[in-house]
Order: structure tokens, then sequence, then C-alpha cells
């Protein structure tokens, strides 16, 4: 470096984060490989859409702007300034750039060649953290972006460095290649035409041109030739309806999440009730390696609780894989649920074929199997802890404890395989297995209605786990008529709403007077802060409380906040903002468990902000005071001042 002072760019570049992390030989031998540019205002430094970046810019004085296009003009992502970095991202990835970077103001900048920068990454696990740039970053931003530009850019430190893969819309994955035929169309027809023109489905029309069903090589293998079907029978006799359809501007993980929870191999995609293409599993594979639905549809073939916890390993690599390539809180979150979801029904149907072969009979009355907690509101990450209960029909004083003593059995055999399938027994004792969680209707409905009328710090603690109830193995309407019972027993007794808000605020967000992060000072998470306790479970908590004050029935905290907002309780861009928070916290957290898992420890919830990059830590902020906004609004409404 000779066009300017080593010591001037030494003392500047210590100051730097993470170039502050590096001894004095260290940082004189990075000092002497940069450059000095200068970028007048307005000029554009990293084209989007451009060849990656060959430098990493570090900004000495002056200021740049991240941004997007959008349909309504150009979208602000970020600006940066002096001590901040830009380039990363491209460079790192070794694609085109997905932002434009250009100068604000008049722009001076220290440039480090790529060769340089990738070996300070590869070598330096701080430098490696600080650029694993965070799933959630610029969620909002992007989202609005146009031309299908959405990344999402992954943090997930010594796992594996990447960087952001674009998501994809089902319209540019779909075949458009769409054969079609009447319902009345011979087998064998279908047959030869799809072989003639080497798709692997035809959709069924009305001959309105209206879509009723789709017939598949998988159809035509287990339906004609395995049953010895007339060839000459009509394709209506043998097509999978009803026809599951999604439209060409959704997602890729919108369509994997359908074909998953439907178990099926292929969407028609429509435009305005146009047939326009169709969308295979296979088309995902090409973004995901695997096939989720494979392993939905083997789940679902599954008779041994052996097998199904060698299934459920392979769940968590599809999932890990998902999380690491990107998609929004909300679906990954859903896609965790389905899985979940299908490997409680399995084990149920497992334990019950196993009792009853081993003399124990089968459940002795109707009964239904209770999600509660995250799990209810579908919000499981990874590898949450049980929350689970059991509700069954109602039965004479005389034959209740042999009755309850069948499910209980039941109920801890259940539990023990879940723990197998690698989610942990709840520390509190919140799981089927337990007498307090194994109860008739009758006592569930008395039980939820005392916690209302008398409410303490226990039974609040616990009104806040089973609130957010849900059925998983629904045979019976014991659920709708325990939300009734309880929505009347909440409008008889309104005062317990203003002990749940007391108790709603708790636990406060980790900032200080002066927006720093509190965090732990001494012991096993010195340094850090709890995302959960401290970041998701205030906001959780204040929807749930404003949810039942309007009796809103779902549990799920999105969903709160969006059907808070269209009440007006809540203002649109606040909620938004809500949003925006819980999502990103969720990502932090599920990236926080990804690298503990890939490290060998158990994952847990805590995070030293130290460790984020100054865009995160600033997004972490404002996360947690849009919090405070809902901590506060909570304090007034429910005048929680008045209750101890």
């Amino acid at each position: 470096m000779t066009d300017f002072p080593l010591e001037r760019v030494l003392a500047f570049v210590a100051t730097v984060t993470p170039f502050d992390a590096l001894d004095r030989e260290a940082l004189e031998e990075v000092v002497s490989q940069m450059e000095i540019a200068f970028y007048p205002k307005g000029e554009v430094i990293i084209p989007m859409g451009g060849p990656p970046s060959s430098f990493l810019h570090i900004i000495q004085s002056g200021s740049a702007r991240i941004t997007l296009p959008g349909d309504e003009g150009e979208i602000l992502v970020d600006v940066r300034g002096e001590g901040d970095s830009f380039g990363a991202l491209s460079l790192l990835q070794g694609k085109k750039a997905l932002f434009e970077v250009s100068a604000r103001e008049d722009l001076i900048c220290y440039l480090l060649p790529a060769f340089n920068f990738k070996r300070l990454v590869e070598e330096n696990q701080v430098f490696e953290r600080h650029f694993a740039f965070s799933l959630a970053r610029n969620l909002e931003a992007v989202r609005k972006g146009k031309d299908n530009q959405l990344p999402q850019v992954t943090g997930l430190g010594g796992l594996y460095l990447e960087a952001a893969l674009v998501r994809s819309r089902v319209g540019e994955l779909m075949s458009r290649q769409v054969l079609s035929c009447l319902p009345a169309t011979s087998i064998r027809t279908t047959a030869r035409r799809m072989t003639q023109a080497q798709v692997g489905a035809m959709v069924i029309k009305e001959e309105s041109g209206v879509p009723v069903g789709i017939v598949t090589d998988r159809d035509l293998r287990t339906k004609v030739l395995t049953r010895g079907m007339d060839y000459g029978a009509s394709v209506y006799h043998v097509m999978s309806q009803p026809l599951h359809t999604i439209t060409p501007d959704k997602f890729a993980f919108e369509a994997l999440l359908q074909m998953s929870r439907h178990g099926v191999h292929h969407l028609v995609v429509t435009d305005n009730e146009r047939v326009v293409g169709v969308l295979s599993d296979h088309d995902l594979q090409t973004l995901t390696g695997s096939s989720p639905v494979a392993v939905a549809r083997d789940i679902d073939k599954i008779t041994k609780l052996d097998d199904l916890v060698r299934q459920h390993e392979r769940v968590d690599r599809i999932l890990e894989m998902l999380l690491r390539q990107g998609g929004s809180a909300q679906t990954m979150l859903e896609l965790v649920t389905e899985f979940n979801d299908r490997v409680v029904r399995k084990l149920i149907h497992i334990i019950e074929n196993q009792m009853e072969a081993s003399g124990l009979g089968s459940p002795p009355v109707r009964y239904v199997w209770m999600a509660l907690g995250s799990e209810g509101r579908r919000e499981q990450t990874l590898r949450t802890d049980q929350d689970n209960s059991i509700i069954f029909a109602n039965v004479p004083p005389e034959k209740h404890d042999q009755i309850q003593g069948w499910f209980l059995e039941f109920g801890e055999q259940v539990v023990a395989g879940l723990e197998r399938c690698g989610i942990p027994r709840c520390k509190g004792g919140v799981m089927a297995s337990n007498p307090k969680c194994c109860q008739t209707e009758e006592r569930w409905i008395k039980t939820f209605i005392s916690w209302v009328r008398e409410p303490n710090p226990k039974t609040l603690r616990l009104a806040s786990i089973f609130f957010d109830f849900r059925g998983i193995m629904v045979e019976a309407d014991f659920l709708d008529n325990l939300a009734a019972k309880l929505g009347r027993a909440m409008d008889a007794n309104r005062l317990f709403l203003r002990f749940m808000a007391k108790n709603g605020l708790y636990n406060r967000p980790p900032l200080g007077f002066f927006r720093q992060f509190v965090v732990e000072k001494s012991g096993e998470h010195k340094n850090k802060l709890n995302l959960k306790l401290s970041g998701l479970t205030p906001l959780v908590d204040a929807a749930r409380v404003l949810s039942l004050e309007q009796g809103i029935k779902e549990t799920n905290t999105l969903f709160r906040l969006r059907e808070l907002a269209q009440r007006g309780i809540l203002k649109g861009d606040f909620a938004a903002d809500l949003e925006e928070a819980f999502c990103f916290i969720t990502l932090l957290r599920i990236t926080r468990h990804l690298e503990d898992r890939a490290h060998g420890k158990e994952p847990d919830n805590f995070l030293n902000p130290a460790g984020l990059n100054k865009l995160q830590r600033s997004m972490l902020k404002e996360s947690f005071t849009v919090i405070n906004r809902l901590q506060d609004l909570l304090e007034h409404r429910f005048q929680t001042w008045l209750v101890t």
C-alpha cells in the first residue's frame, strides 16, 4: 500500500469489527494488501445482477446505499456508514449480486481483494461468524422486491458458511407442457398419450375446461396394473381427487408444504382458474436435493417404532437443509409442525396396535390427543420439549380410574416413543403420562374454569401452556366444547385477563435505558441473552391475552397478530412490525439451534449479541423495541397496575 499512509490505515482498520480481533502482525499483513478507492455521490459500485464483487469494501468516510427494485420504485434495504463494509455477500457466494450498492454521498473505501478476504474467513472463526449473515436479514425489504429476487442469507456459523439461495417461485419451476383429457377418456388412451409426450401426469378436465382431477404414472401403476383394471375403462375411475392447485406466484416452499400436508406428488398450477402448468416433487428436488413428500409418504407406511425413529432422523436432515436454504419463519415452522404431527399420529397408531396386541385392549372410550404450548401454536423449532395431554370421554365414576389407567399407560408409551424420536420430555411434567394431564372432558372443563375463576402464579403459568391447545388426533368434538366453555368463563371473569396480562409482563425484552443489550453477568451464559424467554415469550404472551380477550380461536402467534390487526386492536404497521420481530428472532433461534447441533451440543436459546454483525444487532434491537411497545399497550389496556 503505497498510495496512502500505512499507520493511518492501520489505526482505522484496527477499530473495525472483526479486524479489531487481529494481532498487530496479522493486521499489518492484511492492510498491506488493501487498496483505496473514491466513489462520487450517486455512483453505482456494485450493480444488482452484476458479477460478484472483487473486493470487500470497508467504508473510511461517507456512506453507501443498499437497494432493491420494488413494485413502486426503489426499496432501501440498508445504509452503511463509517466502519461498515459491503460486498461480502456476492463475494463469498461467487454469484451475481443480489443488491445494488451505490454511493449515498462522496465515499472513500479501503478495498481488500477477494482472495485475501476469503482466506481470512476460512482461517479465522471470528471472521467466519461475523460474515455468516442471518437467515432473517432484511426480511421485509427483500420480500417486497420484484423480479423474484428474494434472497435469504444464512448465519449458520461453524455449521456451514453459505450465502443466499434466491427462493424460486412456482412459475419458474413448473412444467408448462400440460396434457389434458376428458373424464370419459379411456385409461389406454391416457397412458399412450403420456408415454408419447414423456410426461408423468395428465390433467382431467370437464368439457367446460374446469380441472377436476389428475392421473399420474403412480396412479397407473398402483390403481391399474396392480388391480388388473380394464384398460378400456374410463380414466375417471383412477384419477386422483380432490385436485390440489397452486398459483404460479407462490414460492417453492409453499408448494413443498402443500405437497407434504396432503401427501401428493403433483400440484396443478392455475392462474385465474386456467391451468398453466404442473409442478411435481421432482421439480422441487432440484432445489432441496431430496423429497420431503417422499419422507411423509414413508412415515405413513411405517408399522414399527424403530423404523419411525430412523425416519425422524431423515426429517431432521431435510429440515436442516431447508432451513439453510432460506424461507420465511412461518413456512419453516409449518414444515416442522407438519413432520412432527405426522410422527405423532403414526406413533399413536403404533402404540394403539401394540397395546391391543399385548392384551391391554383398544382405547376404551373416545379421546383426543392435545398438543399444547409451542406445539399447540404450531411454533415448534427443531427440538422443542413435549407439551401434550389427553382428553377422553366422560365415564361413570366407578370406571374412571380403570379407564384413566389405560390412557396413562398409553400416554407413557407415546411420550417415551416421542423421546426416542428426539423430542425431549417436558421438564415441568406437562405430558399425557401425567394424571393431571390425562382427564375426562368434564374434569378438563372444571380445571380450566377453576384457573379462570381463581388465578394464581401457578395456574397462570399453566394457562399460558394449556390455553394454546389444538387436537392432533381428533375423534370427537371435545375441543370445540372445551373452547366454548373456556370462552364463557373468561367473559364472566374479566379480571382473569388482567392477571394474564400482568403475568405477560414478567419477561421483558433485554434492552437497557440507552438501548444497550442486557446480558447475563455471570455463570454458564455470561454475556448472552435468552432469545426465547426474553424475546419470543413476551410477544407470544401478549398476543395470547389480546386474542383471548377478543374471542379469537386461532392459537398461532402470526395468525393472532393478523386477526388483531383486522379487528383494529393493533394498527396495521405495528402488527407488521411485530410479525417481522417474531420472524427475525425465530430465525436467529433456529440458526442458533443448528449451530449447536453441528458442534455436538444440546441446542439452547442463548445468544451472545457480540457475535452478530452490526446490521443484525440493529435489527435485534429494533425487534426488542417493538415488543416493548406491545407490552406497554398490554399494560395500559388491562391496567395491570391494579393487581399485584
